[in-house]
């Protein structure tokens, strides 16, 4: 909440005019929870309202009594006229309050100085700045104090200068004469300094207005917005109802509502002093007390709280009012007043509120009822929770009022005719929202004070400690603790014991310790979660790695061959542990072979880094970064161990985030039911146990507390609590009992001292060192015997820095990180070896260096806190590790640890290193953003789901034990046992909040929200709400680089940075020199933001403290904050401000100007020669052109020529190159093709370099697409083509469908092709309905003028026509043209029907298909039988998996939002994994939300077992069972079945199918979800668009139309992509032809059967198409220049030219006399086994005689028709596993090209390994065109005449058909069979059993024997024995006498199939192959020793053949013997070769 001026006056004023107050407060008496506005004993933030330095001294100063007046007088009038408000926007007011608060004004000191005129303000100014230089970073008050001492002395005129000098120097240490001059002339310009005087009462300075305005209270900031937050909008007109009856009851008990009527109302209320005893709580009273004193610290008045209820408690009124009197002052009359009245009530109520369980409360209420009725009617009223008449009464219209609402609401909804329904799922809608939500404020119940917060009440210490008071300070002194002894049983684990694996971890180490050794069972053996509370220094490092190695070893024993891959998440608070924590581990864990890796704010990881890190050490920051963002669940979900060291940190500002992402773990291990281990290690803390709840550990189990007693090395530990009053003061005592302390143990023991700047480190060792010599007793820092000495002599030559120098000889050091390194080293070696005797340091060695000494000081905890813009108090976290270096455990008994601060911090640093100190929640004070992460991630998609989320807390786990402190009444729990209102109250304040930011959408009706574009940036980029709404208020697209800079600087992260005045003077230089101008004053924060910003990027050099960790705190979020505001402009689409924003990201990231030359970004460039280059005014792109010669002239320095040369061409540079096509007239297709131009070089760009592509508008307006464009090092040299908003044509072929439903009702016989050519003709003559895919077709019908089958068809039907704009859009488009041109040529009428989707150019497809204006019927897209509704939303994650992860969520919601009362569902997912994933994580959302039966299921379970027990896939069955099916191309017909039955009985009401399944099944749903609209290209590797086509059809399942009223489709897409759906989904969509890309096939097709003689006839072929149609329409998509009938024939020309010359050139084709075509052998070929031409081609001048299998393979492999063949992301490894394990392995295969991919599936096919998954489809799509490609291959060899390699290609044609190597036993072809078995049979003895014949000859029983196989195995081999080839085959030479030389031979033979009683033969017996087979054979006549094939027929044989066989004689006379081969395609071993001769008769031979 807003600080309302003055605290509890100003807020009780505030509240006097609220209209609430002044309504009936009868009637909200207590009748909703406390009015979040009053202070409510939380403890409230004091920034501002007091000053830190001087907590507790209860001044009272009071204005004067005009001031008072007129402010209550401006207050009224304001608030009577709201209208007069300044309309200032509220975030600067609330800046501008800060600072003043802080100002020299506020200071409470009464003899500070303040300057009057603007004059001598500059002076005061410089004089600070001069003081802060001699003293360091010291607190402002310090510094004015001494300002104040060195005025005093310089206007004291009764001194002489020297003197001056000398008093000066007591306060500054030694200063320079100049140095004196300096401030004696500062001196003089102060002309308004007046001893002690005036400084009660400031006169109003000229420079000052704005500070005494906001005290009049013209600035003041009332929050406007008050009113309407706090009144949910429908309870206003209730309350003005009863506003009359106000003035009815003011005196009744109860009259007055506890709406935070404070002291000032108390009196104009009619003296209603009556108090509702339900107020009083635990901190009632204090919080009073503090209100009556603005100024007072917790503790002081909790003091005062004690005292004041003792008085109460005893003695009569009047006695007890003096008393109070005297206590409290004469001007609290008023509290004193309502005390007195209320004596019991308080007393009594406060008792109970602080009793510690219901017992004692029993015992108290027992006591009040005995003590008098008095306390009787407290007691009632304390239990009459019960409503008053009125109040009931007024609940009851209320209610009615609600229900009337809903009813109308519902009339109007239910207009459409099933209101029953909706109000079924209204219901259901509205449940999260019982009652109106409270609003709380949720500023007001955070705690302020942060990790200072202190809970407990007293705090008890060890025994034997005692406080010794002494002037000016207090000390109190702990005795160290002795350690236990042993228990029974105790005792430490020896390394040794350890199991052997383990002990490499503990090289080095004998024994664990006590602590190490208690939890070494649980941590070594088990996967319980452990907390462990142990003291510093115990060891908690080594408990982490024994949870290490639990995982390393569960590793080992379940797969010991793999490598790890498991992820373990370290969380450590601070970078500097997160790399101690790195190199511990790497080196521990070395010989494991395990990877560390840092992951924090400086080291981020790219992806790969990531996959291959083991574990990772983390910041809570950046894990919840990483966590935030869904993409990375791909390896958050492979964490199986996290551990959180420091888990107490969970009290500190930073525990909201521990807490988030302990629940989103704890969460995520419920959803998915895999097991994360949670470790906790913790400093010992009193609240263990809610600790281990958080963590969800067993207390049995899992949770080990030990106390201080446990430390390694017992620590004694003093406290000293400094009273005085004067910061100057204060400041010198330190000093000096600094050097008491030192000197207590100097000589003895070394001294560590801890101070909290840099400078300071210098100057407290000086002060010692000079206090020592004063004193002298410097002798004892120094060691009697000369070696230290003459150590440190040596060693001071050495030293950098001139402080050190200065210190070393006297045994005195420093350390800081801002010393060099080697200094940092020597000194630490120096403290080590003893020689250092005091080592002053900054916090920095206790975190990064184990240095331990025996006495610790930590001199003052006052620290400087840049995010809050003050001196702040230590965190604990650094307290506990400072004092845990106390104590040498190999030297000391005990250490010593002295702890310096003020008196009022005394109780907290006491509680807190005596575990007194309780932890407590901080998550109220990031709810909101937290929640917006939750959101944004998708894990919380409702309120419900947030209130949940909510449980899973710390915070939770802290409002059940404490509820009090969290600002609940005391006895909530017995109305609300899980706190579920409350839960409920916070979230919906928190998503108020976030929706008035437009971070979220929230329908407060059904509780959901929807994330937008706003919420998301500040999820990723981890922002507050408050700077996301900053910026979404004040960005113009005008904007500026100094607008842009300006509102960097007004981010909320800064909003407590403040300008002090010590730092004004340094700022001013520095606004000198940044280039930006800086509009405001440099009074103003902001401006100071900037300046620090500009500084940071020109990289100039700080001077002070304070300014130097602003610089560090606003560099630290300067990153992100530009990187989001860059985002949220390029959602806006304003495209010169984005890239503005764009250039001010590099800026920062590179700390360069984009002015600057980029060379910048290179290091190791020295300045000077930048400097040149800058100068010269040449332009960056002519550098490219120079050689490095001419670069070495240019700066005229030779030497660096190269390096310069070298590094320009570095930089990441593309070229680009666009084309452009008009798609509509609204839709322009780009292809951008990227082509990097730069040198890749590891060091400089990792493995990915990103980019954005952002295409504007003409006037750089607007962004019309952005998209995020990475370049991996692996594709540098190839171009990436990116396409946008263009339907993009590379769809999966669809699964074309056969449609069973004709046919059998019309008595005709429906046949389908096969694909086979013999096969197909037969059944072409057979079937009257044939059903084909356009290949199949295409491919039969080419012959059409010989197939007179072809010729008869009279009906020809195309369905899904629009497909012609696809990848086979070319052959529809050629077989419908085909038909055209068959009908136009016999003159008989062929019926085209042609079936679409609806397009917006059906004209010219109707026209070109003949159709007339009557049969052409086109509808636009809403005509639907089930009128669609559909919803686009995208998702805003690059990663194309990380995004398919991000969607489930939404996915489960949008079923659960859209399909209710189990309306099925459909969702269709890419490919077959994410089916298989997505299933199981819809079951787990459903699990964890569902408690009884499973929400998805609609049948009964019973039933449902039956029908899952004959599912083959697991997966599924466990789906199925919770009523999600899944369906994909991998799934057995069977399984598919019954997942579709389920689905469409309505057994299941969830169905997920991979994308290609929308063609082959109809399944109407009433909810589809298209769950990512891409789907991944292998070949481009990319991810490209489902086709529109697939898209449409998709959709098109989201009808049922005789139930549904409508149907729902919800896409989830990449947010890039959503307008453009949104257009093309409403829109009809044009189809273009993509002939022009594929036209050669068809030509040669055409040519090969005579259709095309010329080129003439060519040029007419294509004007039958449909591209001839829409060249034309539209010129640019097709590269026409124009479109005269000139155009169109020569582009036609060209077109046919072109083609025709490559088919010329690939030999397919004869051009003759340039006109006439001809076809060759190869073009045959081609044609007829439908190979592409570029196929044959290759196969044709790849294949050489002398070509082995393993050439043979790789060239069918490298066939275009592969090209085709998907790679997948993530298949790479796969195949090159695959690969590794071939019989023919490749030299480094590129594992992305589809023809490696083809071959490894060969290979495994013949291998038989198995593959699964995708790979199995495409190992079948291999298969099948391997086939036709090897018949072909075949072909291309015989006419080559190469006998050994065409029988080789037949044999590799065996082993594609039966799965094995040519090598392998024939008998594998048997069922049953493997490599054992065959291999038995071969050594079988009496005879080897090689051959199937073999096995079929031998006797029954021996063969059983052999075997050892059951019947039916046996049966089953008997029939492949039929089943095998049993061929006898006769041959005889015609005419054989009379043969001459060169004569036609022809050789007769016959063949004849023993058919063993069968009719007909039957497809192949091969399992392996993906479809039934005929066999086919191939007589083949050849000479096997010149390797020349003479003759060569393919066979179909059935039982029955006679083949003739013509080859030629040979030229010269005599006998040849040639080979006749019979060789099977389909089975191995059965073929034959019998040699035969021929006598070839010379001339004379008769």
């Amino acid at each position: 909440m807003a600080h309302l001026g003055g605290g509890a006056e100003a807020h009780a004023r505030f509240k006097q005019y609220e209209y609430r107050a002044n309504s009936s407060l009868v009637l909200t008496t207590d009748s909703r929870p406390r009015d979040t506005h009053e202070p409510t004993g939380e403890p409230e933030s004091l920034w501002g309202k007091i000053d830190p330095k001087n907590f507790g001294d209860r001044v009272y100063r009071g204005k004067p009594p005009e001031l008072e007046e007129k402010l209550k007088k401006s207050k009224k009038k304001k608030e009577r006229d709201p209208a007069a408000l300044d309309q200032e926007p509220r975030k600067e007011s609330k800046r501008r309050r800060v600072v003043q608060e802080e100002s020299v004004l506020s200071l409470a000191d009464d003899a500070v100085y303040q300057p009057k005129t603007k004059e001598t303000r500059a002076a005061y100014e410089a004089l600070l700045s001069v003081i802060q230089q001699q003293f360091g970073g010291q607190p402002q008050d310090v510094l004015s104090g001494a300002a104040d001492e060195v005025l005093a002395v310089l206007k004291n005129d009764k001194l002489k200068n020297p003197e001056k000098k000398k008093d000066i120097e007591k306060l500054l240490n030694p200063i320079t004469n100049q140095l004196f001059d300096q401030l004696v002339s500062i001196g003089r310009l102060i002309s308004d300094y007046q001893e002690g005087g005036d400084a009660a009462a400031p006169a109003p300075a000229d420079g000052d207005e704005e500070a005494l305005d906001d005290d009049i209270g013209v600035a003041v900031e009332f929050e406007e917005d008050e009113e309407e937050e706090e009144s949910d909008f429908d309870q206003v007109q209730e309350e003005s109802e009863d506003e009359d009856e106000d003035g009815q009851e003011p005196h009744g008990s109860g009259a007055m509502q506890m709406g935070g009527i404070d002291d000032d109302d108390l009196e104009e209320a009619n003296e209603g002093l009556a108090l509702n005893v339900q107020d009083i709580d635990a901190y009632w009273l204090q919080r009073k007390i503090s209100q009556a004193y603005e100024e007072i610290d917790p503790q002081q008045s909790q003091k005062l709280a004690e005292e004041v209820l003792e008085i109460l408690a005893e003695g009569d009124d009047r006695d007890v009012e003096n008393r109070l009197v005297m206590l409290l002052d004469y001007d609290k009359f008023g509290l004193i007043k309502l005390l007195l009245r209320n004596r019991l009530k308080i007393v009594w109520c406060t008792r109970l509120a602080r009793a510690e369980d219901q017992e004692q409360r029993k015992k108290i209420e027992e006591e009040m009822t005995t003590i008098g009725p008095g306390l009787a009617a407290i007691l009632e009223q304390l239990h009459a929770t019960r409503a008053s008449a009125k109040e009931r009464q007024k609940n009851l219209e209320k209610s009615i009022r609600e229900e009337a609402r809903r009813l109308k609401d519902e009339r109007s909804g239910a207009a459409d005719g099933d209101g029953d329904q909706r109000i079924v799922a209204r219901e259901a809608d509205n449940g999260w929202l019982k009652g109106q939500r409270q609003l709380l404020d949720l500023d007001s119940l955070a705690f302020h004070q942060g990790g200072l917060l202190m809970a407990n009440k007293k705090c008890e210490l060890p025994s034997g400690s005692y406080r010794t008071p002494h002037k000016g300070y207090e000390e109190v002194h702990v005795p160290a603790l002795k350690a236990k002894p042993f228990a029974d049983g105790e005792e430490l684990i020896k390394i040794s014991m350890m199991p052997e694996w383990a002990q490499p971890a503990f090289e080095g180490m004998k024994q664990l310790n006590r602590v190490q050794s208690k939890v070494y069972e649980s941590a070594l053996f088990s996967p319980e979660n452990i907390l462990l509370c142990a003291p510093t220094g115990a060891g908690k490092t080594n408990v982490a790695m024994l949870t290490i190695l639990h995982e390393l070893g569960m590793h080992q024993s379940e797969n010991p061959d793999e490598p790890f891959s498991k992820k373990i998440v370290y969380v450590a608070p601070m970078k500097a542990l997160v790399a101690e924590v790195v190199g511990n581990l790497s080196h521990r864990l070395k010989s494991y072979n395990i990877v560390v890796k840092e992951l924090s704010g400086d080291q981020s990881l790219t992806r790969q880094q990531i996959e291959e890190t083991h574990i990772i050490v983390t910041t809570p920051e950046k894990w919840d970064i990483v966590t935030r963002k869904s993409g990375d669940r791909t390896y958050t979900q492979l964490v199986k161990l996290l551990i959180i060291d420091e888990i107490h940190l969970l009290h500190d500002n930073r525990g909201p985030v521990l807490e988030s992402i302990v629940a989103r773990t704890v969460r995520q291990i419920e959803t998915t039911k895999e097991h994360i281990r949670l470790v906790g290690l913790s400093a010992t803390l009193p609240n263990y146990e809610d600790v281990a709840l958080f963590l969800r550990v067993n207390p049995s189990k899992g949770l080990f507390h030990f106390d201080n007693s446990y430390r390694p090395c017992p620590l004694a530990q003093q406290y000293i609590g400094i009273t005085v009053k004067k910061p100057l003061q204060r400041f010198q005592l330190m000093n000096e009992i600094c050097y008491e302390k030192v000197m207590d143990v100097a000589g003895k023991h070394q001294v560590l001292i801890f101070v909290h700047s840099r400078k300071e480190t210098a100057k407290t060792a000086r002060a010692i060192r000079d206090t020592a010599l004063a004193n002298d007793t410097l002798s004892r820092f120094l060691k009697d015997d000369s070696a230290s000495r003459e150590i440190l002599q040596n060693q001071t030559e050495l030293v950098k820095s001139n402080d050190l120098k200065d210190l070393l000889p006297y045994g005195f050091a420093i350390h800081h990180a801002g010393m060099t390194r080697p200094d940092r080293s020597l000194v630490e070696d120096l403290f080590a070896d003893g020689h250092v005797q005091v080592l002053v340091s900054t916090a920095t060695l206790a975190w990064g260096v184990n240095l331990p000494a025996h006495t610790v000081i930590i001199k003052g905890t006052q620290v400087y806190n840049p995010e809050k813009g003050a001196w702040t108090e230590l965190s604990p976290l650094d307290v506990m590790q400072m004092l845990g270096r106390a104590g040498r455990p190999q030297y000391d008994t005990y250490g010593e640890g002295i702890i310096l601060t003020g008196h009022s911090e005394l109780q907290y640093y006491l509680s807190l290193m005596n575990q007194q100190l309780p932890i407590e929640s901080q998550f109220v004070s990031k709810l909101a953003d937290q929640l917006n992460a939750e959101i944004v991630l998708g894990t919380v998609q409702n309120a419900r789901e947030a209130c949940t989320w909510i449980g899973y807390t710390y915070l939770y786990i802290r409002m059940l034990r404490n509820p009090t402190l969290y600002g609940l009444p005391a006895d909530i729990l017995d109305r609300d046992k899980t706190l579920e209102e409350r839960r409920a109250d916070l979230i919906h304040s928190a998503a108020n909040i976030l929706e008035r930011n437009n971070l979220i959408s929230y329908n407060r009706k059904s509780g959901y929200f929807q994330v937008t574009d706003l919420g998301r940036i500040a999820s990723y980029y981890y922002i507050t709400h408050g700077t996301i709404s900053t910026y979404n208020e004040y960005l113009k697209p005008t904007m500026g680089d100094i607008e842009l800079c300006r509102l960097f600087s007004l981010s909320e992260e800064f909003k407590y940075v403040t300008v002090r005045q010590d730092e004004k003077m340094e700022l001013a230089k520095l606004l000198d020199r940044v280039p930006i101008p800086v509009k405001e004053s440099l009074e103003e924060p902001s401006a100071k933001i900037n300046v620090l910003l500009q500084a940071y990027i020109a990289r100039l050099k700080l001077e002070g403290l304070s300014l130097t960790s602003d610089m560090v705190f606003i560099r630290q979020s300067a990153g992100r904050l530009v990187r989001a505001l860059f985002e949220i402009v390029l959602k806006r689409g304003w495209a010169q401000l984005a890239e503005r924003a764009l250039n001010m990201c590099k800026m920062v990231d590179k700390r360069m100007w984009s002015v600057q030359t980029p060379l910048r970004q290179f290091a190791g460039i020295p300045n000077e020669i930048l400097m040149k280059i800058e100068k010269k005014d040449l332009a960056w792109e002519r550098y490219y052109d120079l050689s490095s010669q001419e670069i070495g002239e240019l700066i005229r320095y030779q030497k660096m020529g190269r390096t310069l040369h070298k590094n320009i061409h570095q930089l990441p540079k593309l070229n680009l190159a666009a084309r452009v096509q008009p798609i509509t007239r609204t839709i322009l297709g780009f292809e951008l093709t990227i082509t990097p131009d730069f040198q890749w070089d590891d060091k400089v760009h990792g493995y990915v370099e990103p980019f954005w592509v952002i295409v504007e508008d003409n006037d750089g307006e607007f962004i019309l697409h952005h998209e995020y464009f990475m370049l991996k090092k692996q594709y540098i040299d190839e171009d990436h083509t990116l396409n946008f908003t263009v339907p993009i044509y590379e769809p999966l072929p669809p699964q074309y469908f056969i449609r069973e439903k004709f046919g059998k009702g019309l008595g005709l016989n429906v046949v389908e092709l096969t694909g086979e050519t013999a096969t197909d003709l037969k059944l072409l003559e057979r079937g009257q309905i044939i059903i084909s895919t356009p290949e199949k077709w295409d491919a039969l019908s080419r012959r059409w003028k010989q197939r007179k089958h072809v010729q008869q068809v009279s009906l020809f039907i195309v369905d899904e026509l629009h497909l012609i704009g696809g990848q086979m859009g070319p052959i529809l488009e050629i077989i419908v043209s085909r038909m055209r041109r068959i009908a136009s040529h016999i003159g008989n009428n062929i019926r085209i029907v042609a079936l679409s989707a609806s397009l917006a150019n059906a004209k010219d497809l109707g026209e070109w298909i003949g159709a007339t204006s009557h049969g052409l019927f086109n509808f636009p897209t809403n005509v639907r039988p089930v009128p669609l509704e559909i919803h686009i939303q995208g998702v805003d994650i690059a990663n194309f998996e990380a995004r398919m992860q991000a969607m489930t969520k939404p996915t489960y919601t949008a079923i659960a939002q859209h399909a209710k009362n189990g309306k099925p569902a459909l969702v269709f997912v890419p490919t077959r994994k994410h089916a298989r994933l997505t299933a199981i994580d819809l079951m787990t959302y459903s699990i964890a939300d569902s408690e009884e039966k499973p929400s998805f299921l609609l049948g009964s379970i019973e039933e449902m077992e039956t029908f899952i027990s004959g599912v083959k896939e697991d997966v599924l069955k466990n789906t199925l069972s919770h009523g999600i099916g899944f369906l994909h191309e991998g799934l057995s017909d069977l399984d598919r079945e019954v997942v579709l039955q389920l689905f469409l009985s309505g057994r299941i009401q969830v169905c997920v199918a991979s994308s290609s399944m929308c063609w082959g099944i109809s399944m109407p749903a009433h909810l589809v979800v298209v769950m990512g609209t891409q789907y991944y290209d292998g070949r481009e590797n990319a991810h490209t668009d489902y086709p529109i086509t697939d898209l449409l059809q998709m959709m098109g399942h989201a009808s049922r139309p005789l139930k549904d009223n409508s149907g729902k489709c919800v896409i989830l897409c990449h947010a890039p992509r959503k307008e453009y759906y949104k257009k093309f989904l409403y829109d009809p969509f044009p189809v273009e032809s993509q002939l022009h890309h594929l036209i050669h096939d068809h030509l040669n097709a055409e040519v090969v059967v005579g259709v095309i003689e010329n080129k003439q006839d060519a040029v007419d072929y294509l004007t039958w198409t449909f591209m001839y149609r829409r060249l034309t329409k539209n010129p640019n998509y097709y590269n026409l220049q124009g479109v005269s009938h000139r155009h169109l024939s020569d582009h036609l020309s060209d077109m046919v030219e072109n083609a025709l010359n490559d088919l010329e050139a690939s030999k397919c084709v004869a051009i003759e006399e340039d006109m006439y075509l001809k076809p060759l052998n190869l073009g045959l070929i081609a044609s007829y086994y439908y190979i592409s031409y570029t196929t044959i081609e290759r196969f044709s001048s790849s294949l050489t005689p002398k070509t082995r299998l393993k050439g043979l393979l790789d060239i069918l492999a490298s066939a275009a028709e592969f090209d085709q063949l998907p790679i997948r992301p993530g298949e790479e490894e796969l195949i090159r596993k695959l690969i590794n394990h071939q019989r023919f392995s490749f030299e480094n295969p590129k594992c992305t090209d589809p023809h490696v991919k083809a071959n490894a599936l060969l290979q495994a096919h013949f291998a038989r390994h198995r593959v699964v998954g995708n790979l199995a489809a495409d190992q079948r799509e291999v298969l099948l065109s391997a086939h036709r490609l090897l018949q072909a291959m075949v072909d291309v060899i015989s006419s080559n005449g190469w006998l050994n390699l065409a029988i080789s290609a037949m044999e590799v044609s065996q082993m594609v058909t039966q799965g094995m190597w040519e090598r392998d036993s024939m008998l594998l072809q048997l069922p049953h069979f493997d490599k054992e078995l065959a291999k038995r049979c071969q050594e079988n003895p009496g005879k080897s059993i090689e051959t199937i014949f073999d096995l079929v000859e031998m006797e029954d029983d021996e063969r059983r024997d052999l075997l050892q196989m059951d019947d039916s195995k046996l049966l089953d081999i008997a029939r492949f024995c039929n089943r095998f080839p049993n061929i006898d085959m006769t041959y005889e030479v015609l005419d054989s006498d009379d043969i001459r030389p060169g004569d036609k031979v022809t050789l007769q033979i016959t063949l004849e199939r023993e058919l063993e009683g069968r009719s007909e033969v039957g497809p192949v017996d091969a399992p392996r192959y993906p479809k039934s087979k005929e066999e086919g054979w191939w007589l083949v006549v050849g000479d096997p020793n010149s390797n020349q094939l003479l003759a060569i027929k393919r066979v179909a044989l059935q039982r029955k053949a006679k083949v003739k066989l013509d080859f030629d004689a040979p030229a010269e006379p005599g006998q040849e013997t040639y080979t006749i081969y019979f060789m099977c395609d389909s089975f191995l071993g059965c073929d034959q070769e019998y040699p035969f001769t021929i006598n070839v008769q010379g001339a004379g031979e008769e």
